[in-house]
């Protein structure tokens, strides 16, 4: 029994390790990525929040910028399907963890 209440504690434990060091910072200043937001729901953007230029231009391409609205469809363990503009973009972890929504 203590196997099991010990795996539960370090699965739990890994589960808090996993947030990368951009989610961390987020998360500590009280702002929502994407990546943590749920399914179905249709957010604003209120900041990229990311200093990767080639990022930047890539989601504003896409028309992903502070004001646009976006609506995550689904999210899985290594992206998120949204829609931008009436577009369909499956963004990776990274994109979507810098994209602040309120």
């Amino acid at each position: 029994m203590e196997n099991v209440l010990k795996m539960g504690l370090f699965s739990k434990k890994e589960k808090t390790e996993e947030y990368s060091e951009l989610q961390q910072k987020n998360i500590a200043e009280g702002k929502l990525d994407l990546l943590r937001g749920e399914p179905g729901v249709t957010y604003t953007i209120k900041e990229i929040n990311t200093d990767d230029e080639e990022m930047n231009k890539f989601l504003f391409r896409l028309g992903c910028y502070t004001g646009e609205k976006i609506t995550m469809i689904s999210k899985k363990k290594k992206n998120c399907i949204v829609v931008i503009k009436d577009g369909r973009y499956g963004l990776d972890n990274q994109l979507a963890e810098a994209i602040i929504v309120e």
